[in-house]
């Protein structure tokens, strides 16, 4: 359930928060991804076990970018406040991605949750982050 009174300028701020992750992403900008994260922020990807904190963090995302190259667009697709400290934000991506080993280019779409917390500064941040790649229809 959402909080109501929520006002325009607080969903901005939790909204600003993953576009500033999914932006930062597509740059392939590491460390402003990583940045986007709380302390003990988790990364649950496709195919992968959950990234517990940022010093993980701080070495997987780098190995992302090493291995494929993205061209995404994001959509986003709902921003909720659910408590005090905690909001949700729901995204949808679609583009390329081009595997740096082979070259090969291929079309991809994914969807993400973004679960937020507001930091002891007022600040939101990623506390829990999924994303699954939908598999394309033939």
């Amino acid at each position: 359930m959402a909080i109501s009174g929520t006002s325009d300028d607080e969903l901005a701020a939790i909204e600003a928060t993953a576009i500033s992750y999914l932006t930062a992403f597509n740059r392939a900008d590491a460390a402003a991804v990583v940045a986007n994260y709380a302390d003990d922020g988790v990364l649950m990807a496709p195919a992968r076990p959950a990234v517990v904190g940022k010093d993980m963090l701080t070495k997987v995302y780098p190995q992302v970018f090493e291995a494929v190259g993205f061209d995404m667009t994001y959509d986003i697709k709902e921003v909720v406040r659910i408590s005090a400290e905690w909001a949700f934000v729901r995204s949808a991506t679609e583009g390329i991605e081009t595997n740096k080993a082979t070259g090969e280019v291929q079309p991809a779409q994914y969807q993400e949750l973004f679960v937020l917390r507001r930091s002891t500064r007022g600040t939101w941040q990623i506390a829990r982050y999924c994303t699954c790649k939908i598999a394309s229809v033939s």
